[in-house]
């Protein structure tokens, strides 16, 4: 059930104490190691790595010519590369406020600005960043994609949440490719499967939850602060075609999806390939020639293509109040901003971000159906 505004104000004690709390290790950097941190970032995205930022100000001891905690210890001696960090970011109590980011640090700057008090800024990415480091080639043999991300987890300490897929591959082979761009690979033949890191150390494995309820209800003007739609034609198709081999039949494999297969369709409104049948005539239809191995991959390919196609179609950014429930794969519903773009919206890209300002959340949805 959806949370309009008046019940995430209860829940979020009236968003009259914004509030965030940066973690290194154990340790609260600003209420445990008297560190001052000006702001903090979490920027969390299904294309991407999960990444944190934040300021220290107020730090630099002049005579000493080196950062330093309030009990005179060397900051970077603490703050290194690889230093486990948590942005957590919400109302009141800071030692319940809910964790959006849990990384590791891969960057560390400074700047020394004239008439001003020198900055540190460091940040990170979140525990899939191992899985980006290096190249992998390996091969497992009678395997489901998801009994292979499984292993890939386990060989990274991480824990999962990871939804069975059906298909048993007679081999599955990686090739020179970083193990995050692997698994990001064989999601992508799954239909819809999205790969991302959930709260500390949870690799998600599974369909995009575009079906589930939204987590929030906001309107324009109450919560939601701006809100910029757009829909577009361009680069839509009416169907997908993928065309591949079989090489035990030696014969053609054609896996198809066409308008109405669209993820997350409103039954009330119409999606691109539905407007495009109207503006070009016969229908629109994307062919690809890909390295499929069965019918149903090349089914699921065609499905997935077509749902990356008709996800493009309508987009939107908005910025609301500071809401720790709005993240990546979840769905939020926006009213009073006109009959046709008011709508539930899912979530791609939710980045937290809390100052001397407050606690705002800019985010990035599209959907399939205008």
């Amino acid at each position: 059930m959806a949370l309009r505004l008046q019940e995430l104000a209860e829940r979020h004690g009236d968003f009259y104490v914004p509030a965030f709390a940066v973690r290194l290790g154990r340790a609260d950097l600003v209420r445990q190691m008297a560190v001052a941190v000006s702001q903090a970032e979490a920027d969390l995205s299904l294309s991407g790595m999960g990444r944190f930022s934040f300021t220290v100000v107020n730090a630099f001891d002049v005579a000493k010519q080196d950062f330093l905690t309030g009990d005179g210890t060397p900051l970077l001696e603490k703050l290194t590369f690889g230093a486990s960090v948590e942005v957590a970011m919400g109302y009141g109590d800071v030692r319940a406020l809910p964790v959006l980011v849990s990384g590791v640090v891969t960057e560390i700057g400074t700047n020394f600005a004239e008439g001003g008090s020198p900055e540190l800024t460091v940040s990170g990415y979140d525990h899939s960043y191992p899985l980006s480091v290096g190249k992998n080639s390996q091969n497992w043999a009678k395997a489901k994609d998801s009994d292979v991300v499984a292993m890939i987890s386990r060989a990274h300490n991480l824990d999962t949440d990871i939804v069975p897929t059906r298909e048993e591959h007679a081999q599955i082979e990686q090739n020179q490719e970083s193990d995050l761009e692997f698994v990001r690979k064989i999601a992508e033949r799954n239909r819809r499967y999205k790969v991302y890191i959930s709260g500390g150390r949870t690799l998600r494995f599974g369909p995009a939850r575009d079906g589930s309820g939204p987590v929030a209800t906001l309107a324009f003007g109450a919560g939601l602060l701006s809100f910029k739609p757009e829909a577009n034609l361009a680069g839509q198709v009416g169907a997908v075609e993928i065309h591949g081999w079989d090489p035990k039949r030696g014969e053609p494999i054609v896996g198809r999806a066409r308008r109405g297969d669209e993820p997350g369709r409103d039954a009330r409104r119409e999606s691109a390939g539905d407007k495009l049948q109207r503006v070009v005539r016969g229908q629109s239809v994307l062919r690809l020639r890909q390295p499929v191995l069965s019918q149903a991959e090349a089914e699921a390919r065609a499905r997935a293509a077509l749902a990356e196609r008709a996800e493009q179609f309508l987009s939107g950014e908005g910025e609301s109040l500071g809401l720790p429930e709005i993240r990546p794969d979840t769905n939020v519903a926006l009213e009073r901003i006109g009959t046709r773009f008011s709508k539930t919206y899912y979530v791609e890209q939710a980045t937290h971000r809390a100052d001397s300002n407050g606690y705002r959340t800019r985010f990035k949805v599209k959907e399939t159906t205008l």
